[in-house]
């Protein structure tokens, strides 16, 4: 797997309300691995009943869900849905989890060909159907982003908003009173970063405010 900036993540690049799909094969089970964004748990619960829906007849429906940031405080989940504990859904997850991909939900629908597999059989075949997935999944970057708030004077304003610049970020929203209010947001791994210096730029004439 290639590099990709510090801070930054995959995540599916699918339009709202669209999947993607692969079919493998193990011992006549076939897998179905679909893949959809997801940004909470709710969305990646629905997208499972949907395909429930979708195949009524299958044997499985087996969910795993990263929605958020693959690292942080992000909600992640997996449904074994019937199979033995452990030999689904967590494998799923793991590899959604090793290959840094967020905001997305992996459902493999499962259709029994008569085999049993055992336990460890089950853990491979559904860690590689999904592993097949992410290898031809259309990805896109996304760099975590930090929001702040600040107010300061007037004469600070377009100091402020050089040295945002500067940080590959971007005032989102900006009003005037007795001060400037700006808005902004940038790249989460240079919050510490440009903190210290707006502060000695500004010579500590800012009060500054980051949201969590």
């Amino acid at each position: 797997m290639s590099s990709q900036p510090s801070g930054s993540y995959r995540v599916p690049d699918l339009l709202p309300g669209t999947s993607f799909d692969l079919e493998t094969e193990v011992k006549r089970s076939r897998f179905l691995a679909f893949m959809s964004r997801v940004t909470s748990r709710a969305e990646a619960l629905s997208f499972q009943q949907s395909l429930k829906k979708q195949f009524p007849d299958a044997s499985h429906h087996c969910l795993a869900f990263v929605a958020g940031p693959p690292e942080g405080n992000t909600v992640i989940g997996f449904d074994d849905d019937g199979e033995p504990g452990g030999t689904a859904g967590k494998p799923m997850l793991n590899v959604l989890q090793h290959r840094q991909i967020g905001e997305i939900a992996a459902v493999v629908v499962r259709y029994f060909g008569g085999i049993k597999l055992g336990a460890g059989g089950l853990v491979r075949a559904y860690g590689a159907s999904v592993q097949a997935a992410c290898e031809v999944l259309p990805v896109t970057l996304c760099v975590a982003m930090a929001t702040g708030r600040a107010e300061l004077d007037y004469s600070s304003e377009q100091p402020m908003r050089h040295l945002l610049d500067s940080f590959a970020g971007k005032v989102t929203n900006c009003h005037y009173t007795d001060k400037v209010v700006i808005a902004f947001e940038l790249p989460d791994t240079s919050k510490d970063e440009f903190t210290i210096r707006i502060t000695e730029t500004l010579k500590g004439q800012i009060s500054l405010n980051w949201q969590d």
